[in-house]
Formats: C-alpha cells, sequence, structure tokens
C-alpha cells in the first residue's frame, strides 16, 4: 500500500538519523565559555541548564535507539503494541523537556529550567522519604547510612525553598507539569499547523496510557473483536506501520530541533576580524 510505503519510508529516515545521534550518548557535552548555554547555567549552578538539558536529550536518544533496535530486529511480525508505544512516550518527554527550556526566551529559560531543577528535588526527596517511612528501616540499614538520608533529605528541601523563591521573584507560581510543557512545545514546534499539533498530543496521551496500562486507547486504535462462548467479547489489537511511524517519528522530529539548538547555544559568539585592506581600517587623512 502507498501509505505504508511512506511510512516505512519516513521511519527508516528517523531510525538513520537516531543512529547517528547515539553516538553522542557516550561523550560528555558541555557549553563553551561565553555560549548562550554557558550563561544560563549561571540561573542555577548547582543543577545548570546544560545538565538539564543535555540529560534530557541523552534520555530521549537512548530510548530512540532501543526501539531502532526493535525496529530493525530480524523476524518481528507484531511490534509490541504495548510496550513500544510507552518507549516513544518516554523518548517523547526527554525531547520535548530539552527543547521546551532550549527554545525560550531568556525568561523563560530560566524559569523553565528551574522548574525541572526544582521537580528533580521534590521527586528525590520523596523517594528519600519513603524509605524512611518504613517503619523496619532502622533494623535493616546502619546509623549512619540513615543519617545521610536525612541530610539529603534536608539538602533537597533546602533546594526546593530555594528554587521556589527565585521563581516567586520571576512572578512564577506554579509547578513543573508535562503535559502542559508538551503543549508549548507542539505549538513552537508547528505553530500554524494545528495537525501536527493536535498529532504531538495524540501521541503523548495514547502513550501515557501504554505506559499506565489503561484501555482507552483501544477505542482510538484498529482492533479485533472475537465473541466469547459466553457471550462477552475479547478484543485484540496490534501496531500498524503509521501508528509506529507517527509515534517514533514525533519525538525524532522534536529532539531534531533540541539538537540544533543545542549545537547552537553551546557555541559563543565568533568575532570576524575586520581586514586591514578594509576601507573602515584605513587611516583617512586629515
Amino acid at each position: 500500500m502507498t501509505a505504508d510505503r511512506a511510512s516505512l519510508a519516513r521511519i527508516e529516515k528517523a531510525v538513520t538519523a537516531v543512529r547517528q545521534w547515539a553516538t553522542l550518548v557516550g561523550t560528555p557535552q558541555t557549553p563553551e565559555p561565553g555560549s548562550r548555554l554557558a550563561g544560563d547555567d549561571l540561573v542555577f549552578p548547582a543543577l545548570p541548564t546544560s545538565t538539564v538539558t543535555w540529560y534530557a536529550i541523552t534520555s530521549a536518544i537512548d530510548h530512540l535507539d532501543l526501539g531502532a533496535d526493535l525496529l530493525q530486529a530480524d523476524n518481528v511480525t507484531v511490534l509490541r503494541p504495548h510496550a513500544f508505544f510507552s518507549l516513544t512516550r518516554s523518548a517523547l518527554l526527554g525531547a520535548a523537556q530539552a527543547l521546551w527550556v532550549l527554545a525560550g526566551s531568556p525568561e523563560e529559560r530560566a524559569v523553565r529550567s528551574q522548574l525541572i531543577v526544582e521537580d528533580e528535588a521534590v521527586n528525590q526527596r520523596r523517594y528519600l522519604n519513603a524509605y524512611l517511612g518504613d517503619p523496619t528501616i532502622e533494623a535493616d540499614v546502619s546509623s549512619e547510612l540513615l543519617a545521610s538520608m536525612r541530610a539529603n533529605v534536608d539538602r533537597l528541601s533546602t533546594r526546593i525553598r530555594t528554587v521556589r523563591t527565585e521563581l516567586g521573584r520571576r512572578g512564577h507560581k506554579g509547578r513543573f507539569e508535562s503535559t502542559a510543557m508538551i503543549k508549548d512545545v507542539a505549538l513552537h514546534m508547528a505553530p500554524g499547523d494545528a495537525w501536527f499539533r493536535r498529532a504531538v498530543m495524540d501521541q503523548w496521551q495514547r502513550g501515557s496510557a501504554a505506559a499506565h496500562g489503561r484501555m482507552w486507547t483501544l477505542h482510538f486504535r484498529e482492533s479485533e473483536s472475537m465473541p466469547l462462548p459466553d457471550g462477552g467479547v475479547t478484543r485484540t489489537f496490534s501496531s500498524s506501520v503509521e501508528d509506529v511511524a507517527q509515534a517514533y517519528g514525533a519525538p525524532t522530529l522534536i529532539l531534531s530541533e533540541a539538537l540544533d539548538l543545542w549545537e547552537q547555544d553551546c557555541r559563543a559568539p565568533r568575532t570576524i576580524p575586520v581586514p586591514i585592506t578594509s576601507p573602515r581600517a584605513r587611516a583617512r587623512p586629515s
């Protein structure tokens, strides 16, 4: 079918790009002094903007590269209709997070980076408190480890207060919301293309359903219903080529944009020397 051929061509192009990006993961990237990102890093040096964005980029690459392994595996007849969309959803989240920060105005970049810092600290503190709140923990670990964990909770609480104070000073009262971030990114990617914006949100919501084990997407995907002897019905579905192309293509396009901005923002402005033969450079007679 023509539609399937077009979708396969899109998948192949995306996989080729992802394989090239995968070579970046093993080499830490840092911004040049004087670059835009180096300036962003001064907003919260304890967890710099460049670290926040590069980690998101490598997370997206990692998930897309695993997706490429599945797409290029031998003897694949059905590309796991639940798990694959959880994978592309994670890639979409990482790619969008990086682009969300990098595509903003100077003030938006500062606020968005700090919102992510706050979210990181809140979730890390929640993780530690889940252990510290367990009634049997003191019998299973050393007092030194418990003291270290409590000290980390205090440190994270201080970080959260510091960041929230700075966000308040900048006039921002909200908290990080992944769905709102995806909407911002979809608008940035296609301000004049309502179809693309809706497609990005569609992939985000259906990927979230797959990751959380929800069934409602059965009502919006091709599926097959089989009657059971007792009068019930069992419904099954599998991935289509078009579905896979859309799910894999959305984070790939967003990641490509994020990488372009990363490359630009990591470089310090280059000054172009004026040739001494230029009319501006020559001394003029008085």
